[in-house]
């Protein structure tokens, strides 16, 4: 039986693959919720990453604390995956995890040269307890009370689910206090929910969503948007030719009319508002639940189980749907990748370049296992994947840039500072950018001298690493 880590993350950055974790907190406890060790972890800031100045104004981490922290980024991870030791088969558990967390994790792990995938493979799996918490109130009402947003529909923050349900930890915007929160919210769903609690961890992984989904008749798929959670009763079609994420036809629709029509006209009736095809996104904990919870769901209680049934079964005996619907999502990418032809950066190739080969994890074991940076230095340009050169290259000139040739230090130096010294949009926090967004956050917080006070340090900061890249 696996154990629960709950876990939250700080970050320099709300871009995926180019942000850096300040902070990692994580509480692991057995099948009961009962807590068996927790840790949170600190990293200095890197020279490699811009901080975004809205990014340490919401999770307050000075700049001071982040120039002094004794541990490099690098060095965080290592003792992130040590405390993963011995500690069993894990369901990594955060709030919102699945949109923001859980890539930051893989990202910082593949740019440490370390498993990227270590929190879904070798029995580990990945929930995100925000679905539950929606789920929750959607199909258990009462079980957990929300806030309210200023539009009066119900507010899922963090900081209001704890405030409301009365679960006393820190109100501040930090990794640790975060974590504890999410922890005893889990505790609070599990106890007045346990069937959902339970029936929640069916889809943690990809194979046993698509599994639940060709196997069913039909199934209550969860999503968000609108203002709070919605619940829409499908039947699988088929995957998606090219990403492989399920697509499902929502039953509210009168299906007969998209069995007997051609491609273009399917094209066009795709269109329609309500979506009629549904996208299931199997790889992020999706909450699916059993039909017989439409008798609270409109506009599925007022057509019938009969009728709903019906549908579905005239979805699942006509193949030509499922061809016709491949084709036109197969034109759908192509027709984007034509126009998204821009060169990627290393940092976000973690899911286009494939995995490394036999050879190349070889030699990420022998640069992890190196006892100096002087040994990891000899085998920096080994790999295959010039990936990994990259990134090895990277790693010595954050922690020990000393022992760079002059060559190689000035190439890795003037490539960010070209990088950092655009003044064109970038997908990563640029200098000149950074300098924008405290200008206009000293214009937003003009007469809070707290946050006034914060900027000007980040300001200074800012102003170091502009001389700093200028002199490359």
């Amino acid at each position: 039986m696996a154990n629960y880590c709950f876990f939250d993350l700080e970050t320099s950055d709300s871009s995926l693959n180019f942000s850096q974790m300040l902070e990692a907190s994580f509480i692991i406890c057995n099948d009961d919720l009962k807590e068996l060790k927790r840790a949170t972890f600190f990293s200095r800031i890197n020279k490699t990453q811009i901080p975004h100045p809205g990014a340490l104004l919401t999770n307050g981490i000075s700049i001071k604390r982040l120039k002094e922290t004794n541990l490099s980024e690098y060095e965080m991870v290592k003792q992130i995956f040590k405390f993963f030791e011995n500690s069993g088969k894990l369901v990594f558990m955060g709030w919102n995890s699945s949109q923001f967390d859980r890539s930051i994790c893989r990202a910082t792990f593949w740019r440490s040269l370390e498993k990227p995938y270590l929190m879904n493979t070798n029995g580990n799996s990945e929930a995100d307890l925000l679905h539950i918490a929606r789920a929750s109130h959607l199909y258990y009402p009462g079980v957990i009370k929300t806030g309210t947003t200023k539009k009066n529909n119900p507010e899922f923050k963090l900081t209001s689910i704890s405030k409301a349900n009365n679960i006393q930890h820190e109100f501040k915007h930090s990794a640790e206090s975060d974590t504890l929160a999410t922890m005893l919210t889990a505790r609070l769903i599990k106890q007045k929910a346990p069937a959902l609690w339970q029936s929640s961890f069916l889809t943690t992984s990809k194979n046993d969503v698509l599994s639940i989904l060709k196997k069913e008749l039909m199934c209550i798929s969860t999503e968000n948007y609108g203002g709070g959670p919605k619940g829409h009763l499908v039947t699988y079609i088929s995957q998606h030719p090219v990403y492989g994420y399920p697509l499902a036809i929502d039953l509210r629709h009168d299906v007969d009319t998209f069995l007997d029509i051609n491609t273009d006209q399917l094209r066009d009736l795709l269109k329609s508002k309500p979506k009629p095809i549904r996208t299931i996104k199997y790889s992020a904990h999706p909450i699916i639940m059993n039909p017989s919870f439409i008798k609270n769901i409109e506009p599925y209680n007022a057509i019938g189980m009969e009728k709903l049934i019906e549908r579905a079964k005239k979805i699942k005996e006509n193949k030509n749907l499922a061809e016709r619907l491949s084709i036109i999502k197969k034109e759908e990418v192509e027709e984007k990748n034509q126009s998204n032809q821009l060169d990627k950066y290393v940092e976000e190739t973690i899911y286009k370049g494939g995995f490394p080969n036999a050879k190349d994890n070889l030699n990420i074991q022998k640069f992890n296992q190196a006892n100096n940076w002087n040994d990891k230095l000899k085998l920096k340009d080994s790999f295959e994947d010039e990936r990994y050169s990259y990134l090895a290259n990277r790693l010595i000139f954050e922690n020990n840039p000393e022992i760079l040739s002059k060559s190689d230090y000035k190439k890795i130096h003037s490539h960010f500072a070209e990088s950092f010294l655009a003044t064109e949009k970038k997908p990563f926090t640029t200098i000149p950018g950074a300098f924008k967004a405290v200008d206009d956050l000293r214009n937003e917080h003009s007469k809070d001298e707290k946050k006034l006070s914060q900027l000007e340090e980040i300001n200074s900061y800012l102003q170091e690493l502009q001389k700093f890249y200028e002199a490359a």
